[in-house]
């Protein structure tokens, strides 16, 4: 009985922590009715885990009545486009809600920034990295080599069926690129002083640099993001607001999971493409996966780096 007695107990207190509400760690002024800032994080890259924590913090605080604007603590350097356009289109819909300001704490690169780039404002440091526009892809590098066999290995339904190719990845990749900038220039488009094609280059801003430019609004801090956030709520007066902070854990981002064997090619057109061998495994898996991310592995002894730059 007494085994059975603390296994009901424990399934008790799990069931507890998964459905319980998040608790807004804040200083309170007593008033549970009180306007409140919110403050949420995302440090690391832009990947499932943390977005998906991300997701669920912006979602409780659009559910939050008290809740009447957001500040987006963010030091990312991006990471897959399929996470990082999650990330985006909630901060987008909490946007279309609440101000959200956007406080770059380290980094917004890549898809970093463009998870950002629906906030009211970006507020930068003057350390603070920005831009680095653009879209990289991963496959093994074997199945462009081997692409003839494919077809002899498998029986297929059609003849591109599961097909890689240079040209199609490079079309696919034009695609993801356009709607990258798109919505760069469609959200940021009056503040920028750089033309689309500059946009597109892929550059990254230091913050004083960034804010000249139009990747960024203003220098400052925490403190200030807070400040701007509760003077573009029209529900918030003066000063009378609390804040609370939604800490949320951060996962490094393995970049590209890049194996020692990896190529990493430039090509004229500036496309980039990262070369992993195949690891013989015969089982089924993603062929290619494309990132929206800055930083490619510089040349060293496990890497070999070609560039047409």
């Amino acid at each position: 009985m007494t085994a059975s007695y603390v296994i009901a107990v424990t399934l008790a207190l799990v069931i507890a922590a998964i459905f319980a509400p998040v608790v807004w760690n804040g200083v309170s002024s007593g008033d549970d009715d009180e306007d409140t800032v919110a403050v949420i994080t995302l440090r690391g890259g832009t990947t499932d885990a943390n977005v998906n924590t991300a997701k669920q913090n912006l979602r409780d605080a659009r559910n939050n009545d008290s809740i009447e604007a957001v500040v987006l603590r963010v030091d990312s350097p991006g990471g897959p486009v399929d996470s990082s356009e999650e990330f985006y289109l909630a901060v987008n819909r909490t946007a279309s809600e609440v101000p959200v300001v956007a406080y770059v704490e380290g980094t917004a690169a890549s898809g970093g920034y463009y998870g950002i780039a629906p906030a009211d404002e970006i507020i930068v440091k003057p350390s603070s990295t920005v831009g680095s526009i653009g879209v990289v892809v991963q496959f093994p590098l074997s199945r462009i080599e081997q692409a003839g066999q494919q077809g002899e290995t498998f029986v297929r339904s059609g003849p591109d069926k599961a097909q890689i190719d240079k040209d199609s990845l490079r079309e696919d990749l034009e695609v993801l690129q356009q709607s990258f900038v798109g919505t760069i220039m469609r959200h940021r488009g009056e503040q920028l002083t750089l033309s689309r094609e500059e946009v597109a280059n892929g550059d990254t801003y230091l913050g004083a640099r960034a804010i000249e430019n139009g990747f960024a609004d203003r220098i400052g801090d925490t403190g200030l993001a807070i400040e701007r956030a509760a003077a573009l709520s029209s529900d918030i007066e003066g000063d009378q607001y609390d804040v609370a902070y939604l800490e949320s854990g951060s996962t490094p981002l393995d970049l590209l999971g890049l194996s020692d064997n990896a190529t990493v090619v430039r090509d004229a057109n500036g496309v980039t493409y990262i070369a992993a061998p195949d690891d013989g495994d015969t089982s089924f898996r993603r062929p290619v996966r494309y990132y929206a991310v800055w930083g490619i592995p510089a040349d060293n002894t496990n890497t070999t780096v070609i560039r047409n730059d």
